[in-house]
């Protein structure tokens, strides 16, 4: 009786138990269920912006400090060709850099207008007009704002097509130039008298002008200094005596040239001068110097190879006239321009 007893007050304990360990387990689980804990922590997108000006308004505040950051990367890239300019080539792009923004003014967040009607934030393409309540509406252009050219290294362009940071045939108004050209002279005049035979062997020479460049103009003062000896021939006559000297000539004169391009890196000049020289010449008996002087002429022509903005060599030919020695000349000149 007694064991008949307890079972039967066992078995409804033991009933009672497992229902609430059952409903234990239940509990927990929906408390810790990870599904239902990420979908409770998310939030709808509508939430972080009240409308679509606010929305509008932060774009454009990214899009201002795009700019600025891309402003700041394109002065580097500026300053990286500028310096591949100057090693590679000698050339300078003379600070024309400029930033392809415009960031002194900021956005400014729209002002709050109530809507009289619904408008799409993102309308859809549209043909060529929109009917609203059987009212046509035109569309109007929108801005853009972020256009600009990003495949422009430079300003100088040929045949459409951007070839230098700077423009190698741009010419200053005003500026200023110096050149020194020494060369081969070549004496063409024989002197043939009854007291002399006078012939001059190829001699050298050294010219030196300076002064003002006005847009292809050239416009300044020169110098040159030019040497011939007497050839084995040259001699006096009754009694004969062979001569040995030489003819020195100095002269300075008013330097004019003008100069073209006819490349991206050749040009073509031209000049003359009109001044005074003096010339020393030992051709007496007793090796005394006798003077000459007058009025001196000179041309001059050639062809100029430009290696960079301040700098370029020349090969051309002159002629000097002089009474004494008249010569032509070939000279290799280093023209410099500031």
């Amino acid at each position: 009786m007694n064991h008949l007893y307890k079972t039967y007050f066992f078995l409804p304990a033991l009933f009672v138990l497992i229902l609430i360990a059952f409903s234990s387990s239940g509990l927990s689980q929906g408390e810790f269920n990870p599904e239902y804990s990420s979908e409770s922590s998310r939030k709808a997108v509508v939430d972080y912006y009240e409308n679509i000006d606010d929305k509008s308004f932060y774009q454009q505040k990214r899009i201002y400090g795009m700019k600025g950051e891309l402003n700041n990367y394109s002065e580097k890239l500026h300053n990286l060709q500028d310096r591949f300019d100057k090693i590679f080539y000698g050339l300078s792009s003379k600070g024309n850099f400029q930033t392809p923004f415009d960031t002194s003014n900021q956005p400014a967040r729209p002002v709050f207008e109530p809507r009289t009607e619904s408008v799409p934030a993102y309308p859809a393409a549209q043909p060529d007009f929109i009917s609203t309540v059987g009212i046509p509406v035109i569309p109007q252009p929108s801005e853009d704002k972020l256009a600009f050219n990003v495949n422009s290294p430079g300003s100088f362009t040929k045949d459409d097509k951007v070839v230098s940071t700077f423009n190698p045939n741009n010419e200053k108004s005003l500026g200023y130039y110096f050149l020194i050209s020494p060369g081969m002279s070549f004496a063409h005049k024989i002197h043939k008298s009854v007291h002399s035979y006078k012939r001059y062997d190829p001699g050298f020479s050294t010219t030196m002008a300076g002064g003002f460049k006005v847009n292809n103009f050239k416009i300044g003062l020169g110098g040159s200094y030019k040497r011939h000896s007497f050839h084995n021939d040259s001699k006096l006559k009754l009694p004969t005596k062979f001569l040995t000297g030489s003819s020195e000539t100095f002269a300075g004169y008013l330097d004019l040239g003008y100069s073209f391009s006819i490349s991206k890196s050749f040009e073509l000049y031209t000049g003359a001068g009109l001044g005074y020289y003096l010339s020393l010449i030992e051709d007496n008996r007793d090796l005394s110097t006798r003077k000459d002087h007058d009025v001196f002429l000179t041309g001059n022509a050639g062809i100029s190879w430009r290696m960079s903005e301040l700098f370029a060599l020349s090969l051309g030919y002159r002629y000097f006239h002089e009474n004494e020695v008249p010569a032509h000349i070939a000279e290799l000149g280093a023209n410099f321009d500031f």
